[in-house]
């Protein structure tokens, strides 16, 4: 019998877990993952179908199976009506990143000859932890126009283009493919994207080897030849939740964030126990605050869980503190 076989169920993931020179140590110690690290941990994957970096399966009938035999053997039905990623492959990739030291101002393709891969790249970001004054780069200040940007976009001197986010926790920001971003130094986020990993890095705080050269190289004639100078400057939103609990969710209650076309966000408030209904599309739960459980599987901050899209319902329970989940619905 071939290790996907038997009826579908809530998935969970083993995480993977990526070193980066900007990353930090407290997004490791709540994931209970310092002991597998030799360095600074910038990006935790939750959920991901990339090639060479496919998430395998934690627990339960498939266990250790790759997302990626499970989408061979059974894509239609994980899918439901949402639609592939290029390649057949499950269409959304979930992260978890802090930056203790800024990110690159960079940005990506979309899908296209642009791309080397041919897959673009929009993303949404969660703000999960903010250190005071930390913000968000997302995309260019209005008015900024090609001929003013290009001459300075590989230098201190694109910093007078950006436009600058101050951010708090729960609030979450649509990133497009072409707009000019970068996550700023003391921030952690929950990022939900494309399954794409195509980055051009235009200005990267001019960090340098000890030998003087670049730390890491640059892109800026790629990157120049995507910005999208009509996106202008990004915007923070956050959930609106009803006044009143949904009764018919038992207490629960669900708030729309984004919708880039490839995916919807929506947060999830539960509190006590809550039927969910994938409703014939792929849904990523991710837990961002509270602890509980998902179709009897305990589950703590950072645990993220597929729901396929042709299961029925899926219980959920909240801990004593309540619980939070941040919801991807692949397109």
């Amino acid at each position: 019998m071939p290790p996907s076989s038997g009826p579908l169920e809530p998935l969970f993931f083993e995480r993977i877990l990526m070193e980066k020179v900007w990353g930090g140590t407290a997004l490791a110690e709540r994931l209970n993952a310092r002991q597998s690290l030799k360095g600074k941990l910038g990006e935790s994957w939750e959920l991901s179908d990339y090639p060479g970096q496919v998430t395998r399966v934690r627990g339960g009938r498939f266990d250790r199976v790759p997302l990626r035999t499970l989408m061979e053997e059974r894509g239609h039905e994980i899918l439901g009506d949402s639609r592939p990623g290029a390649g057949g492959r499950f269409p959304l990739l979930v992260k978890l990143i802090e930056a203790e030291e800024s990110l690159s101002v960079q940005v990506h393709p979309p899908d296209g000859p642009s791309s080397p891969t041919g897959v673009g790249k929009t993303e949404a970001w969660y703000v999960l932890d903010v250190e005071e004054g930390a913000e968000l780069i997302c995309g260019l200040k209005p008015g900024t126009t090609r001929a003013a940007f290009e001459p300075e976009a590989g230098d201190a001197r694109v910093e007078r283009h950006l436009q600058r986010l101050q951010v708090r926790p729960g609030d979450c920001v649509l990133v497009p493919a072409g707009m000019t971003h970068a996550i700023g130094a003391g921030i952690t986020l929950a990022e939900v994207q494309q399954t794409s990993d195509v980055t051009f890095r235009m200005y990267d705080w001019d960090r340098k080897k000890d030998n003087g050269e670049p730390l890491r190289d640059l892109h800026l004639a790629d990157s120049l030849r995507v910005v999208d100078y009509g996106l202008g400057p990004g915007k923070v939103v956050r959930a609106r939740f009803p006044a009143e609990p949904d009764t018919a969710r038992n207490g629960s209650a669900a708030a729309d964030l984004v919708d880039s076309g490839y995916f919807r966000l929506r947060l999830l408030q539960v509190g006590g126990t809550a039927v969910h209904r994938p409703q014939g599309l792929a849904r990523v739960l991710t837990v961002v605050q509270g602890s509980g459980a998902i179709a009897g599987r305990a589950v703590a901050f950072g645990d993220t869980c597929l729901l396929p899209g042709t299961l029925d319902v899926v219980e959920i329970r909240s801990g004593p503190a309540g619980l939070e989940l941040l919801e991807g619905i692949a397109a």
